[in-house]
């Protein structure tokens, strides 16, 4: 079964345009470039319809593992070094691929924490300066429901004692977004 999860994840990349920016041991995203299908106001600025977006996703394979006894300290300064090096890196990316010059931000999508469960992870990625919005639903719940279902596979598959902490029918998403001037100023 891990092995049709990891096959699926690969053809997904592959359909999706995600491509590795750096092979540098500490980077644990993948970016994707894509065009926004809604508008999305960030502080006092609206990403539009059609705007160029650098979509960050979790290089699964490189992400850290949990440790059996659940998620410590350790685990999580190695978690954010490696999220910090990984926005350099997406920041390096924005400054010298001449695809990315007119990106108008940096956004994902992750059922990983919400504004109800999980707040620390919410308030960490806060602080990194990303806003945390409600998820947009293109396929409504019937959608969410499988990527959740998916995310959760992905879980299973790289990285299973984050099920520990983390159940299928409680997963949410959520969006996270940062200006391509303060990602620059911040990671740049």
């Amino acid at each position: 079964m891990r092995a049709a999860v990891k096959l699926i994840d690969r053809l997904l990349r592959i359909n999706g345009g995600l491509f590795e920016f750096s092979q540098e041991p500490g980077v644990i995203l993948r970016v994707q470039l894509r065009r926004q299908k809604y508008p999305v106001t960030i502080g006092n600025q609206t990403i539009s319809k059609g705007d160029l977006v650098i979509a960050i996703h979790l290089w699964n394979e490189r992400v850290p593992k949990i440790p059996e006894a659940g998620a410590d300290l350790k685990w999580a300064l190695n978690l954010r070094r490696s999220l910090i090096s990984s926005f350099k890196g997406v920041a390096k990316l924005i400054m010298e691929d001449p695809r990315c010059l007119d990106a108008r931000a940096v956004a994902g999508v992750s059922a990983l924490f919400s504004s109800t469960e999980h707040i620390g992870g919410m308030q960490i990625i806060q602080r990194m300066g990303f806003t945390v919005l409600p998820y947009h639903r293109p396929l409504g719940r019937f959608g969410e429901f499988w990527e959740n279902l998916f995310s959760w596979w992905l879980m299973w598959t790289y990285n299973t004692n984050s099920l520990n902490s983390r159940k299928f029918w409680r997963l949410k998403r959520t969006e996270i977004w940062m200006t391509r001037e303060e990602f620059l100023t911040r990671y740049g």
